[in-house]
């Protein structure tokens, strides 16, 4: 499979030559949010462990929360660290019918029929046009383990690991640890010494290869994606072709590792969560707005009021 790193400034080309590129959004048409009359497609995007509150109803008022954003239009677009299949049941649970991106960055999935025009490019599977931005998942795990050897240092990868021993290093059950096993994109991995000089020398020659590293809470991650944003730039634009109006992209994120989905929305909304990694992503980019209250009924409030002063800011434009 050859990689493919699309630009999003040459979104046309994904685009077939003919067909109006105007033509709106087939899946969410109705109720939109202007105060002026001309139509704003709003687009959230958001990481599932974002989202989800804490708790056993987390789900059950994300789920309320999502459709009171749907139910005003809004497309709620899933991107994260998870696999194409754990998005899938995520999608189900929320009653989601939008592009996700899965493997952060790594994968954008385009539900066959989403928009009018069909979209070129990428590959066909039955149920999505995919674009690839990382390499193969076999191609960086087998890198990744053998770039370990020649440092000389133990790591142990996802694909070592059990799905008794993914379930309970996880903390999921064995249905949701074999759904997170299902990767395509990026290996998870831990280091058996703890030496920083050795994770240097590590992530120094897993580079060398088109190789990236960062972390995601317990587990390093080795990755061919170059950039976790060109994916969500490639939707965006796929969104504003189609769209033929304004289109207002909003980003939900609490971690650090999700500080480029913040920077390339035009309302970054940091979610209440841990406040450490809270204040790292306000100082990095300074415009996001911070939740005051704690999970979905936080980060719904923080969008309805941004949506708010989208229309006090566009209404002072339009005078």
């Amino acid at each position: 499979m050859t990689e493919q790193h699309p630009s999003p400034s040459l979104s046309a080309a994904w685009w077939p030559s003919s067909g109006a590129l105007a033509s709106r959004v087939s899946s969410w048409r109705s109720g939109r949010i202007d105060p002026e009359g001309n139509e704003t497609e709003i687009v959230v995007f958001g990481d599932p462990d974002t989202l989800r509150g804490e708790g056993a109803t987390g789900w059950a008022q994300t789920r309320g929360a999502v459709r009171a954003l749907e139910d005003h239009g809004m497309a709620v677009v899933l991107w994260g660290n998870e696999t194409r299949s754990q998005m899938e049941v995520i999608q189900r649970d929320l009653n989601l019918h939008h592009p996700f991106i899965s493997e952060t960055g790594a994968g954008l999935f385009v539900p066959h029929g989403y928009f009018r025009d069909d979209l070129v490019g990428g590959r066909y599977t039955p149920h999505y046009r995919v674009v690839d931005f990382g390499k193969p998942y076999h191609h960086v795990s087998e890198a990744l383990r053998e770039v370990a050897r020649k440092v000389g240092t133990g790591i142990i990868r996802f694909s070592d690991m059990s799905i008794q021993d993914v379930a309970q290093t996880c903390a999921l059950s064995l249905s949701q640890a074999r759904l997170a096993t299902l990767r395509e994109y990026d290996e998870p991995f831990r280091m058996l010494d703890s030496e920083p000089a050795l994770y240097s020398r590590l992530c120094t020659a897993l580079r060398r290869l088109g190789v990236r590293t960062f972390t995601h809470e317990t587990f390093h991650h080795a990755t061919g994606v170059a950039n976790t944003t060109q994916s969500l730039r490639l939707l965006t634009s796929l969104y504003r072709e189609a769209s033929g109006g304004p289109v207002l992209t909003i980003g939900l994120a609490k971690a650090r590792s999700e500080t480029g989905l913040l920077e390339c929305v035009d309302v970054p909304i940091v979610v209440e969560g841990n406040p450490a990694d809270a204040a790292r992503l306000v100082r990095k980019v300074p415009t996001a707005r911070f939740t005051t209250a704690a999970g979905s009924q936080g980060w719904c409030e923080a969008i309805l009021e941004s949506i708010n002063g989208h229309r006090i800011s566009r209404r002072g434009t339009s005078r």
